[in-house]
């Protein structure tokens, strides 16, 4: 069985002043995301190129003493957990410091301090740099868990850069486990609860193999991970990737190697068409469940032109409806060679 991806075109007729008042039909493309049925729209691409924006000069001013999470403040200044989740207060795996948010957007919600290095653009981003943190969200996450079993969905979260709705230059991540679901895991889950029940088989499974048949917008494997371009994209490019693990408990070291191994061949992407800043969201079903899978997906978070203008409008935040310039099929096309050195 194979998934059946849904586009509809529409065209709009004008008189284009920049083709001499040429009579003109530009094509706006909808597309279905195959899972949940929301839509987006690949829009008309004029070209504006994406700004890039180096954060070195706000980085010294805002580093050392300044910072809660550089060396001199992030064991003194930073919260602490209660002594039934961990002895210290603080989990510390290497650089990696996993301490409470002092402003939850969960039941449960951890910050891991990724580095000692204040400012890390993404060229210096190391595998075993974001392996090691992941890693420490993951041994969070099991602290949680059994200490709170009706904990019952999971993530672990990041917004790199102030484009991103980052608040701190100093890398770190987000994790949140709750007994309520966010729109998305709620959505996605009963989706492909929805999937499985009609059709037998796991939605996450049948995606993968529906993608490398077709050819267009699979990008690659890494050890645990197929990644692909969604195909109703939320942003100007939207990645996917698909883990072996079904749950928390499934999860395992190698999985954060393959997916540090990963992230830096898309960061390495990024920098080449300029994109500095991005949101990253991985999704962990706590329990096993034959119908979900853990996935990630990553976007990236820009302006663009001379006004530095930002990727969100009304139609992402009030319609809910995202846009993207940029095509799928050709994005792959891009990415892929990325992963085929």
């Amino acid at each position: 069985m194979s998934i059946t991806f849904i586009a509809k075109e529409e065209f709009f007729t004008f008189h284009d002043p920049m083709q001499d008042g040429k009579l003109i039909d530009r094509k706006t493309e909808i597309r279905m995301d195959p899972l949940t049925g929301e839509t987006s729209r690949i829009i008309f691409d004029p070209g504006a190129s994406f700004t890039s924006i180096d954060y070195s000069e706000l980085a010294t001013q805002t580093a050392g003493s300044k910072c809660p999470f550089c060396i001199e403040n992030v064991h003194t200044v930073t919260p602490k957990f209660p002594n039934d989740l961990t002895e210290d207060g603080r989990i510390i795996q290497g650089e990696a410091v996993v301490f409470p948010n002092l402003f939850p957007y969960s039941k449960h919600n951890a910050v891991v301090r990724m580095c000692d290095q204040h400012y890390v653009k993404l060229d210096e981003f190391t595998t075993p740099m974001i392996a090691n943190s992941f890693s420490a969200a993951h041994n969070y996450l099991n602290k949680v868990i059994a200490q709170d079993p009706e904990t019952a969905y999971a993530s672990i979260n990041w917004n790199y850069l102030p484009p991103s709705g980052g608040s701190i230059l100093h890398p770190h991540i987000h994790v949140l486990a709750s007994e309520m679901p966010t729109n998305y895991q709620l959505i996605t889950l009963a989706s492909s609860e929805q999937f499985y029940t009609e059709t037998g088989r796991n939605y996450y499974d049948t995606l993968i193999e529906s993608e490398q048949d077709i050819g267009e917008r699979f990008i690659a494997t890494v050890g645990s991970i197929d990644w692909v371009h969604a195909f109703a994209p939320k942003s100007h490019i939207d990645f996917i990737g698909v883990l072996g693990a079904s749950s928390l408990g499934e999860l395992t070291d190698t999985n954060w190697q393959d997916l540090a191994e990963s992230l830096t061949g898309f960061f390495n992407y990024f920098e080449s068409i300029g994109i500095a800043s991005f949101n990253l969201a991985l999704f962990i079903p706590v329990s096993k469940n034959s119908s979900d899978r853990v996935h990630v997906r990553i976007v990236p978070r820009l302006t663009m032109g001379a006004l530095q203008t930002s990727d969100m409008n009304v139609f992402n935040l009030l319609h809910g409806e995202p846009l993207s310039l940029k095509v799928p099929e050709e994005i792959t096309k891009e990415i892929a060679v990325y992963f085929s050195k």
